[in-house]
C-alpha cells in the first residue's frame, strides 16, 4: 500500500480559519469520477467574517487538478451518492434537503438540478440508489476458463422496483434520524418528474443514531437501525416499494434483531461507549453486517451474519412433503479492536459470489477501516483477519507534498493538526475522515487534512507487504471483467507495474482471440481502449498507445461502413457481403484495385437508399456524401501509415509501426478501399480528396498496391522494410501527395494515464497542470506553458497548422471555431457540441449517438471555450 498522489483543496487564505474536515464526504462513480464536498469562505478577501459555504465538486482520478463545481450549499453536505451509470448525483445537506443533480448533455462541467425533496430538517443517516437487478459476479476461481460467459456469471437478483413488463425503475431510498424511510422513483428516463413516498419503520417514530440499508435477492430492502446505545438491540426491518394508480407507497415490517457482543474495554477508558457505525459489507450482500461501537480512544468492530435457521416442529405438525419452516437469525462471527475511534469503513464494491472461498486462491478482497489516530486497517473480506496495517504518518511524508522552495508550505497541515489537538496535548496525527474503495478495490480514495488522497493497494513493491500482492493472472481477470461489464479501467491500472504491461497485453489478447466472433465484435472496441491505457502507462509518447487510438477509430468506422452492406436475398446459408469481402481479401493477393472490384458483386455493396432515384438530387448522393468525412479519414490514415515508413531507419517506434505489421489491420484497409471504389462509381461526392502534384495520378489504386504489399509481407511473417522497392515508394509519397496532419489519425498528444509513469507520491494543485506535462526547460510557474511533443511525427512532411479537428465527425473546425465545443477530460480530443437530433442523416445520427456519453478513449466530455483557457 502506498500513496499515489494527494491534492490540497483548501485555499491558503483559509488555513487560519476553523477546520471543516469533519463536515466533508465523498463518493466515487463507476467511471472513476470523485465527488466530494468542502467548506470555504464566501468572501476570501474579508478575514473578519466567517461566512462559510459548502461546495460539491467532481474530479477525474486521471486529472485531479481539474475540478468542476456541481453546486453550493449554505449548510454542510452530509451524504452524496452516484447512480450506477455514473451520470447523476444525489446530494443531501444538513437542512434535510435532497437534490438530484445530472450532467447536462453528459458534460462533466455542466450540471442541472432535475429534482429535489425537502425532508423537513430531518437528518439523513443513509442514502442509496435502488438496485436494478443487474449484477455480474467476479469469480477468481474461473481465471482458467476460456469463455467470458463462464468466467463472469449473472447474479440472481430481483430489482428493487419494476414497472409493467418487469422493467427496473431508477430511484433512491433514504433513512432519517426519526425512523422515516423516504423513497423517490424516476419513472421516465431522463425526466425530472419524481414520485416520492415515505413511511415509518416502526409503529411510532423513534430516535435513530445509526442506520444502513442493503438489497435482498428477492427485491426487498433490509434496513438496520440503532439508537446508538450499546445496551439496546440493533433493529432490522424489511421494506417493500409498490406503485398503484400512480401513487407510490412503502411498506415496512420488522425482521430479526440482535444485541451486540460487548468485549471487555481496556483499562483507563472511563468514557461510556456508544454504537458509532452500522455498515453492511456491501449493498448487494444483506447477509453480512459490520457493527462498530466504542469511544473516542477505543473501537470494536463486530461481524454478524444473517442465517436461515430451521425450526423443528412437533411430530404432530410434521409433514415430509412440506418445506421445513425457517426463520432468520443473526450470528456473531468475529470481532477486532483498535485503540482509537473509527472514522469510516471503505466497503468492497466488487461483487463476489457468496459461495466463493477466498482461501482457496491468493486473491484478496478486503474492506478498509480508518481511525482517528491515522491508522488504516486492511481486513479480509471473509475471514476478518487484519491483512495489513498502515499509518498515515508512514504513508504520507508531508514535506514531500509541497514544493521545497516554499519554507512555510507545511504550515497549513501542521496548524490543522494543532487545532485538532488540545492546548496541552501533542499534535493530532493526520487521519482520513471519509474513505471509499474503487470499483475493483485496487485503489482507495480518502479525504482528510484538507486534502484528497489516492492510495494504491496492491503491488506497491514495498518489503513486508506480501499480504497485499496481486498476481498478474488476477490483474488480467480484472481487466477482462471491466471489459465485459463496460467499466472504466483506470483503477485496475493501479495494480499494474510497468514490467507487467507486455505480459498482460499478450495474455489479454490471447484470451480475447479464443472468444466467438460475436463476442469479439461486441468487445473489440473495449479491448483496444484497455490496450491503449496499458501502453500509456509505459510513458508519454508511447507509439503503441497512439496506434491503439487509431485502431479504435478505424474499428468504429469499419463497423459503420460494413453495416451498410446488404445481401440481395436473405438466406441463412449464404454469407453476408462483408464476410464474402473479408474472405476474398484474406485469400487473394491481387494488388490491382480494379481487378478486385470485378471479383465481387457490386449490387450487394449498395443499399436501396444508395441507388439512383429521380429528382433534383438523388438519394444516393445524399446518403453517400454524408459518409465522406469518415471515408476521408480512412484515406488520410493510409497516407499516414505509409508515409511514416520513412522514419524507420531513424526511429524504431514510428507512428503505425505495429499496425503496418498487423495482417488483420491491413486486410481491413484493403476491404475499405474496395468499398470506397465501388461507392465512388455510384456517387463521386463520397470519394476522398487528395492534393496531388500530378494531375493524372490516381491515388486509390496506388495506395491499394502499397497496402497489399505490406499485407503480403505481414501474412508471410516477413519484415516489410527488407523490400527496398516498397520503402522507396513509401518515401516518395510526400512528393506525390500532401500529407495531412497526423493528429487526425492518432489523436491529440496522449496526456492521460501519465501518472503511472511518474515516481510516487505526486503532489497536485487545483488549477495547475503538473510539471511533467511540460518541457524540461519550463517550470510549473512559467508564464507560458508548452506541452511535450513526445510523438516523433514527421512534421516536415505534413501540414501542421493550428487547426482544430472534430474526432467524432472527422471534420476540420478551423483555428477558432464559432460553434460550442466539447473536450475529452482525459485525451483532450475536441468535438462539436451539437445535438445528434439536429443531424439530418439517420446514418450519421446513429454514429454521433455512439459518442454522446463519452469520447472514443472512454473519457468524459466537458464544455470548453476557446476564447479563454480550458
Amino acid at each position: 500500500m502506498e500513496l499515489v498522489y494527494s491534492i490540497d483543496f483548501n485555499s491558503p487564505s483559509t488555513r487560519n480559519e476553523l477546520l471543516l474536515d469533519e463536515k466533508i464526504c465523498c463518493s466515487l462513480s463507476c467511471r472513476n469520477i470523485v465527488a466530494f464536498s468542502r467548506g470555504r469562505k464566501v468572501n476570501e478577501d474579508d478575514r473578519d467574517k466567517l461566512d462559510i459555504c459548502y461546495e460539491v465538486c467532481v474530479v477525474d482520478l486521471d486529472k485531479p487538478w481539474q475540478e468542476y463545481e456541481v453546486t453550493t450549499y449554505t449548510s454542510p453536505v452530509t451524504c452524496m451518492r452516484w447512480d450506477p451509470a455514473g451520470s447523476t448525483l444525489l446530494v443531501v445537506n444538513a437542512d434535510g434537503r435532497l437534490t438530484l443533480w445530472r450532467m447536462k448533455n453528459y458534460l462533466l462541467n455542466m450540471w442541472e438540478e432535475v429534482g429535489a425533496v425537502d425532508m423537513e430538517k430531518e437528518d439523513v443517516l443513509v442514502l442509496a440508489w435502488l438496485h436494478s437487478g443487474s449484477q455480474t459476479l467476479f469469480n477468481p476461481e474461473a481465471s482458467n476458463s476460456v469463455n467470458y460467459n463462464e468466467k463472469f456469471t449473472r447474479a440472481k437478483m430481483s430489482p428493487s422496483f419494476t414497472q409493467f413488463g418487469k422493467k427496473p425503475v431508477d430511484g433512491w431510498i433514504a433513512v432519517t434520524s426519526i425512523g422515516m424511510v423516504h423513497v423517490g422513483l424516476l419513472l421516465e428516463q431522463g425526466s425530472s418528474s419524481m414520485l416520492t413516498a415515505k413511511a415509518c419503520l416502526g409503529q411510532t417514530n423513534t430516535h435513530i443514531a445509526q442506520a444502513d440499508v442493503a438489497f435482498t435477492t428477492d427485491g426487498q430492502l433490509l434496513v438496520v437501525t440503532s439508537d446508538g446505545t450499546v445496551a439496546s438491540s440493533v433493529h432490522c426491518y424489511l421494506a417493500h416499494i409498490s406503485l398503484k394508480n400512480h401513487i407510490c407507497s412503502v411498506q415496512c415490517w420488522p425482521s430479526a434483531s440482535f444485541f451486540l457482543k460487548r468485549q471487555p474495554m481496556p483499562d483507563g477508558i472511563t468514557q461510556e461507549p456508544r454504537l458509532t457505525r452500522l455498515s453492511f459489507l456491501s449493498r448487494e450482500n444483506s447477509e453480512v453486517l459490520l457493527a462498530c461501537w466504542g469511544t473516542a480512544s477505543f473501537s470494536c468492530i463486530e461481524a454478524w451474519h444473517l442465517l436461515d435457521q430451521t425450526i423443528p416442529l412437533n411430530r404432530m405438525f410434521q409433514n415430509v412433503t412440506e418445506i421445513a419452516f425457517k426463520t432468520k437469525r443473526w450470528m456473531h462471527k468475529s470481532f477486532f479492536t483498535h485503540r482509537s475511534g473509527l472514522t469510516d469503513i471503505a466497503r468492497p464494491k466488487l461483487p463476489i459470489s457468496r459461495t466463493f472461498n477466498m482461501e482457496s486462491t491468493i486473491f484478496r478482497s478486503y474492506f478498509a477501516c480508518t481511525y482517528r489516530d491515522g491508522t488504516i486497517k486492511i481486513v479480509h473480506r471473509q475471514t476478518y483477519q487484519v491483512l495489513y496495517t498502515a499509518s498515515m504518518d508512514q504513508l504520507i511524508n508531508f514535506k514531500s507534498l509541497h514544493e521545497p522552495s516554499s519554507s512555510s508550505s507545511c504550515e497549513p497541515s501542521a496548524e490543522k493538526r494543532m487545532r485538532l489537538s488540545s492546548s496541552s496535548g501533542p499534535p493530532a496525527p493526520p487521519h482520513l475522515v471519509s474513505a471509499v474503495q474503487t470499483t475493483t478495490g485496487c485503489g482507495l480514495v480518502g479525504l482528510g487534512e484538507g486534502r484528497l488522497y489516492l492510495f494504491r493497494m496492491f503491488n506497491s513493491g514495498a518489503s513486508g507487504e506480501t499480504a497485499l500482492q496481486m498476481l498478474p493472472t488476477f490483474v488480467v481477470l480484472l481487466l477482462e471483467y471491466t471489459m465485459f461489464c463496460g467499466l472504466d479501467v483506470w483503477d485496475v491500472l493501479l495494480a499494474v507495474r510497468q514490467g507487467m504491461v507486455e505480459g498482460i497485453v499478450d495474455k489479454l489478447s490471447s484470451n480475447f482471440a479464443k472468444q466467438n466472433g460475436a463476442f469479439q465484435e461486441l468487445l473489440h472496441q473495449r479491448l483496444l481502449r484497455h490496450k491503449m491505457a496499458l501502453y500509456s502507462c509505459l510513458g508519454p509518447g508511447n507509439q503503441r498507445a497512439a496506434d491503439c487510438r487509431a485502431s479504435i477509430t478505424l474499428h468504429a468506422i469499419t463497423t459503420v461502413l460494413k453495416g451498410c452492406l446488404r445481401p440481395k436475398s436473405v438466406s441463412a446459408q449464404d454469407k453476408s457481403p462483408a464476410e464474402k469481402l473479408s474472405n476474398l481479401c484474406q485469400i487473394s493477393s491481387e494488388a490491382d484495385l480494379d481487378q478486385m472490384t470485378k471479383a465481387i458483386d457490386a449490387d450487394e455493396f449498395v443499399l436501396e437508399s444508395f441507388k439512383e432515384s429521380s429528382g433534383a438530387k438523388s438519394q444516393s448522393d445524399v446518403s453517400l456524401q454524408s459518409l465522406q468525412p469518415t471515408i476521408q479519414w480512412i484515406a488520410d490514415f493510409i497516407l499516414h501509415l505509409l508515409a511514416a515508413v520513412s522514419m524507420y531507419p531513424h526511429y524504431m517506434g514510428f507512428p503505425g509501426a505495429t499496425l503496418l505489421k498487423d495482417p488483420q489491420i491491413l486486410t481491413t484497409l484493403r476491404e475499405l478501399l474496395i468499398i470506397i471504389r465501388v461507392w465512388g462509381r455510384l456517387s463521386p461526392a463520397c470519394m476522398p480528396v487528395f492534393m496531388t502534384t500530378v494531375n493524372s495520378f490516381d491515388p486509390l489504386p496506388y495506395l491499394f498496391h502499397l497496402i497489399t504489399t505490406a499485407w503480403a509481407a505481414a501474412r508471410d511473417g516477413l519484415n516489410v522494410e527488407t523490400d527496398q522497392v516498397f520503402m522507396d515508394e513509401c518515401c516518395s509519397l510526400p512528393s506525390k501527395m500532401l500529407i495531412p496532419n497526423y493528429k487526425k489519425s492518432y489523436g491529440e498528444e496522449m496526456n492521460c494515464y501519465l501518472a503511472f509513469s511518474q515516481p510516487f507520491p505526486i503532489n497536485y494543485q487545483f488549477g495547475v497542470e503538473p510539471h511533467f506535462l511540460f518541457t524540461g526547460s519550463m517550470s510549473s510557474s512559467s508564464s507560458s506553458h508548452h506541452h511535450h511533443q513526445h510523438r516523433p511525427f514527421p512534421l516536415d512532411l505534413c501540414l501542421d497548422a493550428d487547426q482544430k479537428y472534430d474526432c467524432v465527425r472527422q471534420i476540420q473546425l478551423g483555428v477558432r471555431p464559432r460553434e460550442p465545443l466539447r473536450e475529452c477530460v482525459r485525451c483532450k480530443a475536441l468535438s462539436l457540441r451539437r445535438k445528434p437530433s439536429a443531424t439530418k442523416s439517420a446514418l450519421l445520427r446513429a454514429w454521433e449517438l455512439r459518442f454522446v456519453k463519452s469520447c472514443l478513449c472512454g473519457g468524459h466530455w466537458k464544455q470548453v471555450n476557446l476564447s479563454s483557457p480550458a
